[in-house]
């Protein structure tokens, strides 16, 4: 069986503002401070790796050698009117000074050692700045040193704490600074016929950045942490005695500097031994059944499982008999996977060329559960797991995607399920006891045929929950009800899973839309949320709920948002816990 490892091209970044401010200062007027080699180098590199729309994808703006006067003026202008979903980064490498009261001060190219207050561009400054920018994800870097004394191919002056500096209330800050309060920030040193180099901390960062080695996790973005951990080891190997420090302020989850150019390497999944068994029965009409029974890997969430059903259904349309080799053709094509007469490039390469035939209306409601802008990935183009990395990454102090994780599958006929419950197929009914509130979800496992899940959830012959609408992908409902139930769905191949609780997700906290009901967060007080995903409409309907009150008919909180005024402000009433109901759009909600 096929189960060669595959490079798949790195997820795109989130669509979002990126914005840095590079301001590098190597020359000085005041001869007592030394001038700097590496600057310039190092802020004409990383310029150009944060303004690679294929890496970084920042807008930057620089300043070199500029005044104290110009880079107050820079930093004001670059940090006013910034939204709060706004990602901004300011890097400077220059000298470090510090006063008789231990004021941290930054070098500019008129900065007079002897009268700082007046010449430098103080530290306390530009954190007040960070404080009033709106954007809650800022990322500081510093390439200066802050060491006891100067010493030949350091930089920077005096002793101090950085991290003490930049301490604030913002959330979401992340500093990275090249040394520790007692150590000095090396240059590289000259090479005779070469280039003047970077700085060891700078140049590690963009080396890392640009080849991609800094994704240390192999996930397709270097984030801040993949960043920091990347560049301390590059720099702790180097000659230089200095340690790259990192420190975080009330950010949370990731921030993503760069995707990787080197993308993302996927080893494909164990297809499981009941299918390739199938698979290698000498009976062509079995074989088929094992086709038919893979093909919903290649809408599998997992790309690991993507790609073992593209590299075993692949092998079988280029080697089993015709009718087999049809079939796994067939569903291929279907997934943007190779041609429809079975010539497919490498994994990984999917051929150009049309589709052999539109989509259908299934097909686009579908692809509206799923969130996609169309039924099927352009051939060449990433998979979904690939074109929604906000489903993976939580920006810090703005987003954390609340995934669908399965619990105890309802069946009682049972099968291996791959994330250790049973599950099911030809089931259409069963019933359920829970002693306090829980979830309900329908799991759509897009079969041939399939007309999408209709589902009917009653108690003591009463109806709980009744959804007459065809559903595709996943959906999950919150039930304050406790005891025992009955349901039944109208397809064989809709799974039925039962998860404990209503949920426990903190703010700040996203939910896409057509999910159904989201699971519940904590919000005691009032809370904004915020329209992020139209979903093609004009207004979204927001339903606030208590996960334990049984009475369908209330609801805490009922707000129509606009385009034109597309946040509310919602009230939680006191309540400990709360949600959204039916959810038709795609929106975050923050304190």
């Amino acid at each position: 069986m096929p189960g060669s490892p595959d490079t798949r091209p790195a997820p795109e970044l989130p669509r979002e503002r990126r914005l840095a401010l590079v301001i590098a200062t190597e020359a000085y007027e005041d001869t007592s401070l030394r001038r700097l080699r590496s600057p310039g180098r190092d802020a004409d590199d990383l310029r150009s790796v944060l303004a690679d729309p294929d890496i970084g994808g920042f807008t930057v703006t620089s300043v070199k050698d500029g005044t104290a006067h110009a880079v107050r003026v820079a930093v004001g202008d670059f940090l006013a009117d910034r939204s709060p979903d706004d990602l901004v980064l300011v890097y400077l490498s220059c000298h470090g000074l510090v006063d008789l009261r231990r004021r941290l001060y930054f070098a500019a190219r008129d900065t007079t050692k002897g009268r700082l207050a007046a010449t430098g561009v103080e530290a306390q400054w530009l954190l007040a700045q960070l404080e009033d920018c709106r954007a809650r994800r800022q990322v500081l870097i510093l390439d200066c040193c802050f060491s006891g004394a100067f010493a030949t191919s350091a930089k920077g002056d005096d002793d101090l704490g950085i991290g003490e500096h930049f301490l604030g209330q913002g959330r979401g800050r992340v500093v990275l600074t090249a040394s520790r309060g007692t150590e000095y920030s090396f240059e590289g040193e000259p090479v005779e016929g070469q280039a003047v180099p970077g700085s060891v901390f700078t140049h590690a960062l963009v080396d890392g950045l640009r080849s991609g080695t800094a994704d240390l996790d192999r996930d397709g973005y270097v984030s801040v942490d993949d960043a920091y951990g990347y560049t301390f080891d590059q720099v702790q190997a180097s000659d230089a005695k200095q340690t790259p420090q990192r420190w975080l302020y009330g950010a949370e989850g990731a921030i993503l500097l760069a995707r990787s150019p080197a993308g993302v390497t996927i080893t494909p999944a164990e297809v499981p031994d009941g299918i390739a068994s199938v698979l290698n029965s000498s009976y062509p009409q079995v074989r088929i059944g094992g086709v038919d029974a893979l093909a919903p890997w290649l809408d599998d969430d997992d790309p690991a499982r993507v790609l073992a059903a593209e590299q075993t259904l692949t092998q079988v349309a280029e080697h089993d008999r015709p009718e087999v080799a049809a079939r796994a053709r067939e569903h291929l094509s279907a997934h943007g996977v190779g041609e429809g007469d079975g010539d497919r490039a490498p994994s990984g390469h999917h051929s150009s060329g049309p589709r052999s035939s539109g989509p259908t209306s299934r097909d686009e409601a579908r692809a509206r559960t799923l969130g996609l802008s169309s039924p099927f990935p352009a051939r060449g183009s990433p998979r979904p797991w690939h074109t929604s990395p906000l489903a993976r990454y939580g920006a810090a102090g703005v987003v954390v995607v609340v995934g669908i994780s399965t619990a105890a599958v309802l069946w009682n006929k049972q099968s291996a399920d791959r994330n250790g419950g049973t599950s099911s197929t030809g089931t259409t009914s069963g019933t359920h006891t829970s002693e306090g509130p829980w979830r309900f979800e329908i799991h759509d496992q897009i079969s041939d045929n399939d007309l999408g899940c209709r589902v009917t959830l009653k108690q003591g012959g009463n109806d709980v929950k009744v959804i007459r609408d065809a559903l595709y992908g996943v959906h999950s409902y919150q039930i304050p009800q406790t005891g025992t139930f009955q349901w039944t769905v109208s397809d064989p191949a809709c799974r039925v899973v039962r998860r404990a609780g209503p949920g426990s997700a903190e703010l700040p906290v996203s939910f896409a839309a057509y999910r159904g009901d989201t699971d519940a967060f904590r919000a005691t007080g009032r809370f904004t949320v915020e329209v992020q995903d139209w979903q093609g409409g004009e207004q979204c309907l927001l339903q606030l709920r208590d996960p334990n009150d049984t009475n369908a008919a209330s609801a805490l909180d009922i707000q129509t948002v606009t385009k034109e005024q597309p946040s509310v402000v919602l009230d939680a009433g006191g309540r400990d816990t709360v949600y959204l109901a039916d959810l038709p759009c795609g929106v975050r909600i923050s304190n």
